[in-house]
């Protein structure tokens, strides 16, 4: 039996997916490399002096290492929610109570 939250994450996650891969990392790369950027830039601001010994090429560096970040979560989130769509899907066809006998 699907739970209504599962059902949520079905359809939302169908939606989220729907149209090439490339789409869906592209779109949410972006988004969490300029999450990551911003939670660096500020945090490195407050608690340490990088920006002054860091030099000017110290932000080309943060980009970088914000776009990798960014690249990962979205793969991590993608291989995570399509595990658990397969999951859910599995567990709705094994179980007996949707089965006809």
């Amino acid at each position: 039996m699907i739970t209504k939250a599962e059902r949520r994450f079905i359809d939302q996650w169908l939606e989220q997916k729907s149209g090439p891969r490339w789409k869906y990392y592209f779109q949410f790369s972006v988004a969490w490399t300029v999450v990551a950027f911003l939670v660096t830039f500020f945090l490195l601001k407050i608690f340490t002096d990088a920006w002054e010994s860091g030099g000017k090429n110290f932000v080309f560096i943060l980009i970088g290492f914000a776009a990798v970040v960014g690249f990962l979560s979205t793969h991590f989130t993608y291989v995570r929610n399509e595990k658990k769509y397969r999951d859910i899907m599995r567990r709705q066809e094994e179980d007996p109570a949707r089965q006809k006998p």
